[in-house]
């Protein structure tokens, strides 16, 4: 039998242990939440999130990401005021880097009734955007899954009552001022995560939100009649706060 030494300079053996890394790598990829930033002062609210099987999640500053774009997405945001085109090509942008990252074909991504249509069933994702970023996930491993992005200061306090339920209200008086905010884009990410499941408008008295506070993770209970709603209960949602904004992720198992 050859010793270590040689069996280290076999180029069998090397292309072989070469292999074998590569494929540990590509099921690593797969296997965790892939995140990229490209604004340095957002990057704690992607590094705080937690791995999440065949996911990957970017978020970039908004700007004009047209040039990037397939021809059929721009044809989409030709009738829109500038400022929303940026907002919209800078969400697309993020959601193409996502399908890089996960090694999927590059693919437009349309709307239908204003949400982002996945040009396959092979994977879901969601997109938002805030003032000065847009963020974007795809999953190949979730049932769905929902994102949203806000500031800190979204949620004024004649809002309350049109947002949350008096039982959501009481229990947020006692938590610090930005759960409020935590709260409303906790909702918006389950929205975002349902309605390719359930297909119907939720208002935002038919669910209620849960917040642990210390785990930074978040239910929903929906409340409503629309059975595949009732999906939201078999969800666990994330959310980070940094400075002024709040990010939250709501994953459908």
């Amino acid at each position: 039998m050859p010793n270590n030494e040689s069996s280290a300079k076999n180029p069998v053996v090397v292309l072989q242990t070469k292999a074998i890394r590569l494929c540990i790598l590509k099921l690593f990829r797969v296997e965790n939440l892939r995140r990229h930033c490209e604004h340095p002062d957002l990057l704690p609210l992607t590094l705080g999130l937690p791995d999440l099987h065949g996911t990957a999640l970017v978020l970039a500053p908004i700007a004009d990401y047209r040039g990037l774009l397939f021809s059929d997405e721009n044809s989409v945001l030709e009738s829109m005021a500038e400022k929303r085109q940026q907002e919209f090509s800078s969400g697309r942008y993020c959601a193409h880097r996502c399908q890089t990252l996960l090694e999927l074909d590059p693919a437009p991504i349309l709307r239908e009734e204003r949400a982002p249509l996945w040009p396959t069933s092979a994977y879901t994702g969601s997109i938002s955007h805030c003032d000065i970023a847009a963020v974007a996930t795809i999953t190949t491993a979730q049932k769905s899954i929902g994102v949203d992005i806000e500031r800190t200061d979204r949620v004024k306090d004649k809002l309350f009552n049109a947002l949350f339920t008096q039982n959501e209200r009481a229990i947020l008086a006692g938590l610090p001022k930005v759960a409020s905010a935590v709260a409303f884009s906790a909702k918006e990410a389950g929205y975002k995560a349902i309605f390719p499941i359930g297909g119907q408008f939720i208002g935002f008295h038919e669910a209620t939100v849960a917040l642990n506070w210390s785990a930074r993770t978040f239910s929903i209970e929906y409340l409503g009649a629309h059975a595949k709603n009732s999906a939201l209960h078999s969800g666990t949602g994330y959310w980070q706060v940094k400075g002024n904004y709040v990010l939250t992720i709501f994953v459908i198992n």
